[in-house]
């Protein structure tokens, strides 16, 4: 993300002292918490209506490995606990084990999971199996003390990530319901979002990423969330588009071509100027 924050700040300066800008101006945002759903970013701005205000396009630096998303999976992310009573092992009789009484639930949504990744999207996203919709089953596991003593806690997260052509609310009640007896904590709540392929800001952009790097880009969904939901929620045309490369990111050895920096911040000042012409 640092390498595509300063290639759009370059490009903005550029923009700016080339005397590309004709009319409007760009604003860049930084915000620190888009991977924990953005209450003191994104989230914060557009409770208070600062959001995109007057915006006619966004364009978020992601990793996107040289193709644009133009959109984004949704995200229902839970965390489940059951409670129980500790005992020492010697007797247990006397405890109530939470991670026994949990089982049965877990193999409930597991028959869930199994249901949902044989959904597919209809939108463009490679490989082929980054098609099917998404249930993380047990991403993040906690419970009891010692292994002498029942556990008096038993937590697991459930991540479910939905593709925009279903229903964020419907595939919440439904995980709700298998979860009755747990005590819920909602870590994340988001909606899918889409930008039409054939919007002016995102034809402007694919015609300069094919003039400066002499390669067409493909239009995909990201296989997560993106900031572009904000904006694209408010009618504005949201897009992700960077020099990092997804393969690497999130990773120990994470790298950036300078080269496809170089050339991200070429193609973000000609997008701005033209669409801002």
């Amino acid at each position: 993300m640092k390498s595509g924050l300063a290639a759009m700040i370059h490009a903005a300066a550029a923009a700016r002292n080339e005397g590309l800008l004709t009319s409007g101006r760009i604003g860049i945002v930084l915000v620190p918490d888009e991977e924990t759903a953005g209450p003191r970013g994104s989230r914060d701005l557009d409770a208070r209506g600062l959001l995109g205000k007057d915006g006619i396009g966004m364009l978020t630096p992601e990793p996107t490995g040289g193709v644009v998303w133009n959109a984004n999976r949704g995200a229902i992310t839970l965390r489940a606990t059951m409670h129980g009573k500790p005992a020492h092992v010697g007797r247990q009789f006397e405890g109530v084990n939470a991670f026994e009484r949990a089982l049965p639930t877990v193999v409930r949504v597991a028959e869930i999971k199994k249901n949902v990744e044989v959904r597919e999207t209809q939108y463009n996203i490679a490989p082929a199996m980054a098609r099917k919709s998404i249930l993380l089953l047990g991403g993040r596991v906690e419970g009891g003390t010692n292994f002498n003593v029942t556990p008096d806690r038993f937590s697991f997260t459930i991540d479910r990530r939905i593709n925009p052509e279903e229903s964020l609310e419907e595939e919440a009640r439904r995980l709700r319901e298998a979860l009755e007896g747990f005590e819920i904590e909602t870590l994340q709540y988001e909606p899918a979002a889409a930008t039409p392929a054939g919007d002016p800001v995102v034809r402007i952009l694919l015609r300069h990423i094919a003039s400066v790097t002499g390669k067409e880009a493909l239009l995909e969904m990201c296989p997560g969330l993106l900031e572009t939901r904000f904006y694209a929620s408010r009618g504005i045309p949201a897009f992700a588009y960077g020099p990092g490369l997804l393969t690497v990111s999130h990773g120990p050895n994470e790298f950036v071509p300078i080269h496809n920096i170089a050339q991200c911040a070429l193609i973000y000042a000609l997008t701005a100027a033209e669409t801002l012409r």
